[in-house]
């Protein structure tokens, strides 16, 4: 399934096109990143920005909890394409296309982040949510 990801505001804007599918499994996925217990990601072969596999991850890892089985066999996220059209650049965006997707495709409620454009200092601004740091091993609160 294809999600765009789009945050656009007076004049700069984010963009990111983003093609997945999901896979059920009784094993562990080969040649995937597991996120969480019993869910994996598999990133596009070709070129990916090492950012952006970074990012993805995180992404996805939100909604572990949510996506990853309980007691038996295995879900795959699937990322068949990933790219950013026309827009300016910021890895981040891999998280919050990867957010928009598993709400669109998948029926769960967004994680709750979000980005704005501080014009005042002419940079994007990412909101992770209450006592999120990513990449950090520390629980939040």
């Amino acid at each position: 399934m294809q999600y765009k990801y789009r945050f656009m505001k007076g004049g700069v804007g984010l963009a990111a096109d983003l093609s997945a599918h999901t896979e059920e499994s009784e094993s562990t996925p080969s040649t995937a990143v597991q996120i969480y217990q019993r869910l994996h990601v598999r990133l596009p072969t070709g070129h990916i920005y090492w950012k952006d596999a970074a990012w993805l991850s995180y992404g996805l890892s939100l909604h572990a909890t949510e996506l990853s089985p309980v007691d038996e066999g295995h879900l795959l996220v699937v990322v068949d394409s990933f790219t950013y059209p026309g827009a300016d650049y910021r890895s981040e965006v891999a998280a919050l296309a990867i957010d928009g997707w598993v709400h669109q495709s998948l029926n769960t409620p967004p994680c709750g982040i979000s980005v704005s454009f501080d014009r005042s200092h002419r940079q994007f601004r990412f909101d992770w949510g209450p006592g999120m740091v990513p990449f950090n091993d520390d629980l939040p609160g």
